[in-house]
């Protein structure tokens, strides 16, 4: 029998002696392998994500998903908290002791006070401002006084059930700080009616001082005190560091 390789052109046999050959192994050519495309990591990874049309819409989807349910979330319990102004007890012995077992609690039954006391002070406030202006021919301040008399009320009750959301049915939101954020937000709500001078139908708005520090104080209880003293030792830490570079 005549093999294929004794009939091969003598190229072939030449060819294939060099390739079986240990001592020409090192000549052979070597031509590169080639290398698997390189695939995106870390931040490539998320510049790729960023700028796909499919991730955008799907990450919009669900933030207005998101969005929708906070919003039924929060209208939700906008019936809850209008049956709490209407049944929370007027006056609980309870709340005024600055030590208490539950400081949501205690920030509820303050929260619904301080909102009484809000639309009580409009009240009476509007009306003597009213008959103070009408006395002296103040048409325009009049107009004036029901205007502003109409952003306080929607402030009152947009303020008091935001707040009464955040703490007590969300623990704040953002947390201590969210607790921090409406302590001063109670602070700054009491004293800015004493903006532009105290007269005599001003008077009736201390009555917002007792809810105001109880809210405060329950905020602050329930981790508005714990951020506060981070934020002050941070600027003392800040403070001693720059007297020590001088």
């Amino acid at each position: 029998a005549v093999s294929a390789y004794t009939t091969s052109p003598p190229f072939f046999h030449r060819w294939v002696r060099n390739c079986t050959s240990t001592k020409h192994q090192g000549d052979r050519p070597r031509f590169p392998r080639p290398q698997p495309a390189a695939m995106p990591v870390g931040d490539d990874i998320a510049r790729a994500a960023a700028n796909d049309p499919r991730v955008q819409a799907a990450a919009q989807e669900q933030a207005l998903n998101a969005a929708d349910r906070g919003r039924q979330a929060y209208c939700g319990t906008l019936t809850t908290y209008i049956g709490l102004t209407k049944s929370n007890t007027i006056y609980d012995a309870r709340f005024f002791s600055l030590a208490q077992d539950n400081w949501a609690s205690s920030f509820e039954y303050w929260n619904i006070t301080w909102l009484r006391c809000s639309l009580l002070c409009l009240l009476v406030y509007s009306v003597l401002a009213f008959v103070i202006l009408l006395a002296s021919l103040g048409f325009f301040g009049i107009l004036a006084l029901i205007f502003w008399g109409a952003l306080s009320l929607i402030w009152s009750i947009f303020m008091g059930h935001l707040s009464w959301y955040c703490i007590v049915v969300n623990n704040g939101c953002c947390g201590n700080v969210g607790y921090l954020i409406w302590a001063l937000l109670y602070v700054l709500s009491c004293c800015i009616h004493f903006v532009g001078g105290l007269n005599a139908a001003k008077l009736i708005y201390l009555l917002l001082l007792i809810p105001s520090f109880y809210c405060g104080l329950s905020c602050w209880k329930l981790g508005a005190g714990t951020t506060a003293r981070e934020i002050a030792g941070a600027v003392q830490g800040a403070a001693q560091g720059a007297r020590n570079a001088h």
